[in-house]
């Protein structure tokens, strides 16, 4: 009977015994665990499955603490290279104010009494970006100037800590001070002092430059710290400046405890701070500056910093369960040695498994139908791009259920129909539909084998609205009628098709136009608007139909040109000079007469490239070798250029380190009196020693820094250097140093000579500028007044090249030149009895200007015996001696003796 059990007999107690034995709970286990590992010991899937699981983890947790310890990597260095860009962008700044402190309290000092600081920070643009105002404050602690425009009562300032411990100092040096509201700028600003000397080195009150706290904050937004990142600036005394990503109200002005200003005593370092009730853990980066009292720390949040990993590590754990899924589930069906069924389902997993990510990873969204119209798969984004809840869907909905309530199309029933024509016609259609809030999805379908269809689904707004944009965009240029630049790109496409179908080559033609940008800056836009309108008249009566002209922008143009009957070189030599002659011939606008200039690169298509990138590189190659030929004319590209244009590149790079680096050279060759022999001045020459090439020639490298923009750098550097060698000079001798054209243009040069001569300590008199024809050339009235301002500051100014210039004659009487330096090609030619005759002229000019006169390359005895006869007593060139280094020169061992010229 069901629950009966008879007693044992004698002889099976021990039987009885061993049974009960065996029901103990631990021997269950043990008996389990033995089955198990035989199991795993004839199966090879179960040693697969034993294998693979802590494989799977191992590598899951090796590769989250690859990535978190890369990010924090990463993390370290991002902050050391913000830390890095914090601290040189804030101490350009303070430089930069602590050098107008320097140049402001330097002239003050000259005339304390006629000194004005507004007006002349007006001038200098002092307060200016960042800098709120400069204030000079008196020994008695009243505020005597600001930049500021303070008309209000009499500002006492001399209980502010910048006054009190500026003045406090032994020593001359920099002092910043805490942030401040100022009582004239009405600004939290950071205030940087010096003392106010007069000309005996006594102390005669305060300057203070004042520096907005927003500065930071300028830095800060492209800094990209995310989320709880910060930027801190403080003094050396630990005070907070300035800060961004915390309360700055609340934070400015605060002074670290001491374990923080232990961490902040290293020039340089990174720490953990620790995590606060109001804030989270950051990685501190702090750089102390060398130049400046400061201290700068960058914070970026601990959770910013482990973002991305954490996400990803997310994933990779979802991807560690899956993969552990599917070994336990593969592992159990084969456990239980349904070898059929266990094969069908782990098939029928792996292919549900990949649809199913197929679907989840599919950027479109995917439905699909039966034949009998029934819903049997989709994904989330389908359910998303119609607006359908995850609640109100499940698959067997018929398509009118499903799509019951929505609004895109009015008739489902004639819809439907036509979606089942149009598949029963072909396997793949498709369908636009366009929602009422503007919306547009195109729906690719295609035919199922039992009646029903799948369908993916993408929502195109944004590209129509791009494509629509891109279809409004006009092919043709507003002011000229030519076609622009993107209608040219699509017809020198159309033209590489056409050469690739049918081997028809064809050529492009690049113009720039020569003197534009002095006409639109002499007459005016409208002017040059009206220039460039006939200059596409002049294109378009020169070219045929089956070619394109084109206005790429400003003064540039373009031609694809097609062959002709002769061959494409001839034919498109003879265009290229015909409009070189055209654009050339003068032009009357708005009744000025105009003359201006063309200047062409040639390349010919496939000679010299099959790629649109390769063939307008190669015609602007020949563009710039017209450019370089004088303008006005035209050059077909040869693989030559390329080269050259390899090689100006990457000198160019190498010269803008040098520079960057200090690394040119200033080499210094005398001026020398006739009649005795002495040195009466130096003329100081850039010379760049390249690591590899040796010596390069400044005939190739300073056309270079002209092209390159980096002529104003290369001049201040020069003229900085030869004003502090000056001071190693004796007294009586001048330096001379040139300026171009850029430098009055493109520069502050009257702030630059003045800095440049507070920096040394050199005597105004004994600076000598040098320039060129082409200073008056470039803008003749602002850079005369530019002249006379740098020679109100006790400056002597030369005109140097004389005579070879158009108008050297006239510039003699429009500006009181101290001296005129005679081109050294008059040299190369006085043995000419017309050369003598035209000096002789110039001679007698310079002596009833009342002007000092100097001959230029003198290489001769003969040369220095005709240049004596003439008159001119002054003399430079290798006859005398070349260009030295500053040590060579003032050095009593050096080849000539010390300031006497070697004749």
């Amino acid at each position: 009977m069901p629950g009966f059990e008879p007693l044992p007999k004698d002889g099976d107690v021990a039987s009885s015994a061993h049974v009960s034995d065996r029901g103990h709970p631990l021997m269950r286990a043990v008996d389990a665990a033995r089955r198990v590992g035989a199991s795993v010991w004839r199966s090879v899937p179960l040693q697969l499955a034993v294998f693979f699981l802590p494989l799977v983890w191992i590598s899951y947790f090796a590769i989250t603490a690859s990535e978190k310890t890369e990010a924090l990597q990463q993390a370290r260095s991002h902050g050391d290279s913000v830390a890095k860009l914090f601290q040189e962008n804030t101490e350009r700044i303070f430089e930069r104010v602590d050098q107008s402190l320097s140049i402001v309290r330097t002239l003050y000092a000259q005339d304390p009494a006629g000194f004005n600081l507004r007006s002349w920070g007006d001038r200098a643009h002092l307060a200016s970006g960042d800098v709120v105002q400069f204030s000079l404050i008196g020994l008695d602690g009243y505020m005597l100037a600001t930049t500021s425009g303070y008309s209000g009562p009499p500002l006492y300032l001399g209980d502010r800590e910048h006054f009190i411990e500026t003045l406090r100092q032994a020593h001359d040096r920099l002092y910043v001070a805490k942030p401040v509201f100022g009582r004239a700028s009405n600004k939290w600003t950071i205030q940087l002092a010096r003392k106010l000397l007069d000309k005996s080195q006594a102390p005669m009150g305060v300057i203070v430059g004042s520096i907005s706290v927003d500065m930071v904050g300028n830095f800060y937004e492209t800094a990209k710290l995310g989320a709880g990142g910060t930027l801190i600036l403080r003094n050396t005394n630990y005070v907070v400046l300035a800060a961004r990503g915390v309360d700055q109200n609340g934070f400015v002005g605060q002074v670290a405890d001491e374990r923080s200003q232990s961490r902040l005593s290293n020039p340089a370092g990174q720490y953990w701070s620790e995590g606060r009730t109001d804030r989270s853990n950051r990685l501190i980066t702090v750089r102390r500056s060398s130049l400046f009292p400061l201290i700068f720390t960058v914070g970026i949040a601990e959770q910013e910093i482990y973002a991305h990993y954490e996400s990803r590590r997310d994933i990779y754990l979802g991807g560690a369960l899956i993969l552990t899924l599917v070994i336990v589930v593969a592992t159990t069906l084969h456990w239980r040695r349904q070898l059929a069924l266990d094969r069908a389902q782990f098939e029928l997993r792996d292919s549900l498994g990949k649809f199913e990510d197929a679907l989840r990873n599919l950027p479109q969204g995917l439905s699909m139908f039966d034949g009998h119209d029934r819903l049997i798969a989709f994904n989330r984004q389908w359910l998303d791009m119609y607006g359908i809840s995850p609640d109100d869907i499940r698959l067997g909905m018929t398509f009118h259920e499903v799509f019951a309530h929505q609004r895109a199309v009015s008739d489902l029933d004639g819809y439907l129909s036509d979606l089942k024509r149009r598949l029963i016609a072909s396997e793949q259609t498709s369908n636009t539909l366009t929602f009422p809030n503007g919306r547009i999805v195109q729906i690719s379908y295609g035919r199922r084998q039992d009646g029903g269809w799948v369908a993916t689904h993408q929502d195109i707004t944004e590209r129509k609205a791009s494509e629509d944009r891109i279809e409004k965009l006009a092919h043709y240029d507003s002011l000229t009628g030519l076609a622009n630049r993107n209608l040219f790109k699509e017809r020198i496409d159309e033209a590489l098709a056409r050469h690739r179908r049918m081997k028809t080559p064809f050529a492009v033609l690049l113009c720039d136009l020569d003197k534009f940008k002095s006409v639109n800056d002499a007459l005016g836009h409208q002017c040059g608007d009206a220039l460039l309108r006939q200059v596409a008249g002049r294109i378009k009566a020169e070219i045929r139909e089956v070619d394109t002209a084109a206005r790429m922008g400003g003064d540039e143009f373009a031609l694809i040109v097609m062959p002709g009957r002769g061959s494409l070189r001839d034919g498109t030599s003879i265009l290229a000079d015909r409009l070189v002659k055209a654009l050339a011939a003068p032009y009357d606008i708005d009744g000025h007469p105009i003359v201006i200039g063309c200047s062409i690169g040639v390349a010919l298509v496939p000679e010299h490239g099959a790629r649109i990138d390769e063939i307008l590189r190669n015609a602007d190659l020949a563009l710039y070798k017209s450019k370089n030929a004088g303008r006005n004319c035209f050059n077909v590209y040869s693989p030559h250029l390329t080269v050259e244009a390899d090689q100006r590149s990457l000198l160019e790079i190498e010269l803008r380190e040098a520079i960057w680096r200090e690394e040119i050279e200033v080499f210094y060759q005398p001026v020398v009196e006739l009649a005795t022999g002495r040195t009466v001045s130096v003329e100081a020459l850039a010379r760049w020693r390249h690591p590899a090439r040796g010596f390069v020639p400044p005939a190739e490298f300073i056309p270079i820094a002209e092209e390159a923009g980096l002529i104003v750098e290369l001049g201040n550097l020069v003229l900085a250097k030869a004003c502090r060698d000056a001071m190693k000079m004796p007294d009586d001798v001048k330096i001379a140093v040139n300026l171009s054209a850029v430098q009055f243009t493109k520069s502050n040069l009257i702030d630059v000579v003045k800095f440049a001569l507070a920096e040394s300590g050199l005597p105004e008199r004994r600076l000598e500028l040098e320039i060129t024809e082409s200073v008056f050339l470039a803008d003749s009235a602002e850079n005369l007044k530019t002249l006379r301002s740098l020679k109100a500051l006790g400056v002597s100014i030369a005109l140097d090249d004389f005579g070879v210039g158009y108008s050297s004659l006239s510039y003699l009487t429009d500006f009181p030149f101290d001296k005129v330096k005679v081109d050294k090609a008059f040299m190369d030619r006085i043995d000419r009895p017309e050369t003598r005759a035209v000096l002789g002229s110039i001679v007698q000019l310079v002596r009833t200007l009342n002007l000092a006169i100097v001959a230029e390359g003198v290489e001769t005895q003969q040369q220095v015996d005709e240049i004596g006869a003439l008159g001119i007593p002054l003399g430079q060139g290798y006859f005398f001696r070349k260009p030295v280094p500053l040590a060579d020169i003032v050095s009593p061992s050096s080849a000539a003796p010390k300031w006497q010229a070697v004749a």
